[in-house]
């Protein structure tokens, strides 16, 4: 028996993120919002996109009382 690679590239993790097969943000590790063409993380504020030409995608702010 041998041992597989776990380890994927980053082009991999995009394709899985774009495909909709992973929800997990490549940044932080949150789960990912599908919005207007775009692939947002409302924790770190990155996005995925396939165009440059998209509009200002509007991710709600989350605010937590400590």
């Amino acid at each position: 028996m041998s041992v597989a690679s776990f380890q994927r590239t980053l082009d991999q993790e995009l394709i899985a993120l774009v495909r909709g097969i992973s929800l997990e943000c490549l940044v932080c590790g949150e789960f990912v919002l599908h919005a207007k063409g775009a692939i947002a993380c409302p924790e770190c504020r990155s996005v995925v996109a396939e165009s440059v030409d998209l509009p200002e995608v509007a991710i709600p702010s989350v605010v937590q009382a400590g």
